[in-house]
């Protein structure tokens, strides 16, 4: 066996058991209620989560969404389905409540408009920086790009953000060429 399929195979292996000790360890504290199962899963996942959070909205939003987020997953514990992976269910949850914080204080904007899928708000010239950039594409490029990111696959970023497999593939298509584009060009 080659050495790039052993390190494949090591990364997918490391991977595998991630997602089952992350089922293992919430599943624990589904039926025990055992608060260090719990905070191991807290330490491993909150700060990804606040960083995707983080680059869908503002550090206020974020830290307060990232609170919501937790307190659902104590509250909605059986409705967890061990079929998938905890971290999708998590930013499933996440994806939800912030979409409901932008509706509630009215800063959600759908951003479906196909005029508006390749294009990016107006930069000024001292944002180069790529998470300026990043924060310019349309909620849901970013919000593909930044999950992708985190390393999920296409199939859980079309199960967290509701949408087919194909939508996503467009999704980071526009999003990868848009930030292409304007990279270069600042």
């Amino acid at each position: 066996m080659g050495i790039a399929k052993l390190g494949f195979l090591r990364t997918f292996l490391k991977s595998e058991t991630v997602t089952s000790c992350n089922d293992t360890l919430f599943r624990r504290y589904r039926q025990t209620g055992d608060s260090a199962a719990l905070s191991a899963l807290y330490d491993q996942h909150c700060n990804n989560l606040y960083y995707y959070l983080l680059v869908m909205s503002d550090p206020n939003t974020a830290a307060d969404v990232t609170q919501k987020v937790w307190l659902k997953v104590m509250e909605s514990k059986q409705e967890y389905q061990s079929q998938g992976r905890f971290q999708a269910w998590l930013f499933t949850i996440g994806h939800r409540m912030l979409i409901d914080e932008f509706r509630q204080s009215k800063r959600w904007h759908a951003d479906t408009d196909p005029d508006t899928l390749g294009s990016v708000a107006p930069l000024s010239d001292n944002e180069t920086d790529f998470h300026q950039l990043l924060k310019h594409l349309p909620f849901s490029q970013r919000e593909a790009f930044s999950l992708q990111q985190e390393g999920f696959s296409l199939q859980d970023i079309a199960s967290i953000c509701d949408v087919p497999v194909e939508t996503v593939k467009t999704r980071l298509r526009y999003a990868r060429n848009t930030l292409k584009k304007h990279w270069k060009t600042s």
